[in-house]
């Protein structure tokens, strides 16, 4: 088997495995986000603001964790197309380090690091007018 063929496959395996991860820490996220009782009776105030910040922080790490997850989506997606390691900008092999750093990552660093620029210019330029 080809070593291309064998380290996509590879890819392929730590994506499916990722993917797995994120969908149970989801779930376990899912069950600690339920609404924090307001009855002081069971719940001391402080106790509830402490349950309350740490509602937020699951929430904050669910929506990265929901991101993630649609990048190893969008990730397979190439693959099972037969694309998966190809820039989605540039349409260059996206060398084999960058993808065991991001195996999700749809750039070559070239084309992320143009992306990272223009953004940020974009974001001065709304700073510097106001829109």
């Amino acid at each position: 088997m080809p070593t291309h063929v064998q380290s996509q496959q590879e890819f392929f395996t730590m994506l499916v495995e990722e993917q797995r991860d994120i969908r149970i820490t989801l779930a376990s996220l899912e069950r600690s986000g339920k609404p924090v009782e307001l009855d002081q009776t069971t719940q001391g105030r402080v106790s509830r603001v402490d349950a309350i910040s740490n509602q937020h922080m699951a929430k904050a790490g669910s929506t990265r964790l929901v991101i993630q997850l649609d990048r190893i989506n969008a990730a397979l997606e190439w693959y099972a197309a037969g694309r998966y390691g190809i820039c989605c900008r540039c349409e260059l092999e996206i060398p084999h380090g960058r993808l065991m750093a991001d195996p999700a990552t749809p750039f070559c660093l070239d084309c992320t690091e143009e992306l990272a620029e223009v953004k940020q210019h974009e974001r001065h330029h709304r700073l510097n007018t106001g829109r």
